[in-house]
């Protein structure tokens, strides 16, 4: 088959290695396009496809119909989307010969739109997912094709998911592209159960002091240390200086005082909540990962 690849970020790389490395034929990869400055952070889609000898067009040529007539001339036979956020012109979805297939790092149709990885965490999931499914003109409204599950822990924060959902997406996209065009799956999604979240942040972008649990899960899902987070990091003031909540612990002390007042405690740091205290285990200063001991008293630096 000729595959046409529209893909960003370490996703994408790892797509586009796994594309390559496939009997398929790469007819070019649509990529957002390395500024100078960007360059120097690392690899990126542009530089592996290039190192790869593909051609390399602008990734928001997908949303022109005329570009339908190029897949076309092309003979692509499969297009797959690798968290390229624009929006497919219908007639370039049309022009690919067995279909085009979308690699969302959620399960469909309960998480569908924006960061179903920082939801999920937030909304106190037990599991999560990913879910390669065909491409059509609603937002991940097509039928799945292929999808697994995994468990969350308690534990789990915002990177830790989003590797797990990029390295099973990685084994359903080769599965995707080890099976017969003609056999490939579909199954309907039922979206009287689709859920869609729109771009934004929970409690308006505040940190939810009122609740212990709500604080603790958002941490997490807001922790993608050392890469940048889409919800930011939560902060707080010291001293007129800003630190970064990366990691806490509710205990079981009951609180009774303000939300959001800290507490020193001997070696240990503690939050007020609407409910119990919450210890600070790991916190951002700087640009460092470091103890609530190395924040307000210079020592246990993490990382």
């Amino acid at each position: 088959m000729k595959l046409l690849l529209f893909l960003e970020e370490s996703a994408g790389i790892q797509a586009l290695r796994a594309a390559h490395a496939s009997e398929h034929d790469v007819v070019a990869v649509l990529t957002t396009l390395d500024q100078k400055e960007t360059k120097r952070l690392g690899a990126s889609v542009q530089g592996v496809a290039e190192y790869l000898e593909l051609p390399v067009w602008p990734a928001d040529r997908v949303r022109s119909p005329e570009f339908a007539e190029q897949v076309r001339l092309g003979s692509v036979d499969l297009i797959l989307n690798v968290h390229s956020l624009h929006i497919v012109h219908p007639e370039v979805l049309a022009a690919a010969r067995v279909g085009a297939f979308n690699l969302h790092t959620g399960p469909l149709p309960s998480y569908a739109g924006m960061n179903a990885v920082n939801w999920a965490i937030m909304n106190g999931e037990s599991q999560h997912g990913t879910t390669l499914h065909w491409m059509e003109h609603g937002i991940d409204t097509g039928d799945i094709a292929f999808e697994t599950t995994f468990d969350l822990s308690s534990e789990a924060t915002g990177l830790s998911v989003s590797r797990q959902c990029t390295k099973d997406g990685i084994d359903l996209i080769r599965q995707l592209l080890t099976t017969d065009p003609g056999a490939i799956p579909r199954r309907s999604q039922d979206l009287s159960q689709r859920k869609y979240y729109k771009l934004g942040l929970p409690f308006n972008g505040k940190i939810p002091w009122g609740h212990a649990e709500s604080l603790e899960r958002y941490i997490r899902a807001c922790n993608f240390y050392p890469l940048p987070s889409p919800w930011g990091v939560p902060t707080i003031e010291h001293d007129g200086a800003s630190i970064g909540l990366m990691e806490v612990a509710v205990t079981d002390e009951l609180c009774e005082v303000e939300p959001g007042r800290l507490e020193v405690r001997g070696q240990r740091c503690l939050v007020s909540t609407g409910d119990f205290w919450v210890e600070l285990k790991k916190l951002l200063r700087g640009n460092k990962l470091v103890t609530s001991q190395a924040a307000f008293f210079d020592q246990g630096v993490v990382g």
